[in-house]
């Protein structure tokens, strides 16, 4: 039987230090939570199946140097689901000429970044992301973390140290899990880049936000590899109706909070989820679910 955690999106919703400032607010991960199975686990892979078959090229990516951490990765990818999924007789399907990432990346609901250490840093040498929250897959094949995060306001002072120290000194020992958040009145599981840049809708008002409106999360884990010290990066996608958040009432009103004390940078960054948190925040205080006195 598979496992249903039941993890939802709004469990996921943390306090956020003030003053803003972008951190990896990372915590120690349990491997027994490192792949998450649930009831969408058909669904999910039929869709991300499709995707992979429709769009390999924008999806799928592996430098020939990190085939041995690849191979390594979907030996502990099957391990895992067969020890702590209940999947105990799955097997990786791996066809002749198929890169053995994307092999892997049809047996999870995550998608998949390897990152490995080069000269200039630590660089996506494969990847498996099917699934993105807008940002343009394949230009980021075969770039450092540096280039990755080059569209994200204050990375540079904020992240990009840290970031590197943080891959160089992460123990096998010592996997980690973090949480990053988004409003989109897109349910689906593929967010494509183009969509950062298209207008919002203008018909998601106060009166509807809340039933057209999703809290998207991605649940992130970062473990080494033991044998080629790869580095790998899982995203998974929680997403909940604003509706079903509000029975949350501690993680809504952190969302509002955290959202209204965005600078302003970072706002035009993340346009879908300052314009519709300002609705949500209003919709929250109109219908009892927030305290005005505690969200002005």
């Amino acid at each position: 039987m598979l496992k249903t955690p039941g993890l939802k999106a709004a469990d996921l919703v943390a306090v956020e230090p003030e003053p803003f400032k972008w951190r990896m607010g990372v915590r120690p991960l349990n491997l027994d939570q490192w792949l998450i199975v649930d009831e969408d686990r058909v669904a999910d892979l039929n869709e991300i199946g499709a995707l992979i078959d429709n769009c390999r090229d924008e999806i799928i990516y592996c430098e020939p140097s990190a085939v041995a951490a690849c191979q390594e990765l979907a030996a502990e990818v099957v391990e895992h689901l067969r020890r702590v999924s209940g999947l105990s007789s799955i097997e990786l399907d791996q066809q002749p000429g198929v890169p053995v990432i994307e092999s892997t990346r049809r047996l999870v609901q995550e998608d998949i970044c390897l990152l490995q250490r080069r000269s200039e840093g630590w660089v996506m040498t494969a990847c498996a992301v099917a699934i993105p929250t807008q940002w343009d897959v394949p230009s980021k094949f075969g770039t450092t973390l540096d280039s990755i995060h080059e569209p994200v306001p204050r990375y540079d002072t904020d992240l990009s140290q840290l970031m590197g120290t943080f891959f160089d000194r992460l123990r096998v020992d010592r996997p980690v899990w973090r949480a990053n958040r988004t409003l989109t009145d897109d349910p689906g599981l593929r967010l494509a880049p183009h969509q950062r840049h298209e207008p919002l809708r203008q018909d998601i008002t106060l009166t509807n936000v809340a039933e057209r409106v999703w809290l998207r999360v991605e649940y992130q884990t970062l473990r080494r590899l033991p044998q080629t010290e790869a580095i790998v990066f899982t995203i998974r996608i929680l997403r909940q109706q604003i509706a079903s958040v509000a029975a949350h009432p501690t993680a809504l009103g952190e969302l509002v909070q955290s959202l209204s004390k965005l600078p302003k940078d970072v706002r035009g960054y993340k346009d879908s989820t300052t314009t519709y948190g300002s609705l949500v925040k209003q919709w929250a205080i109109a219908n009892g679910y927030l305290d005005p006195k505690k969200h002005e």
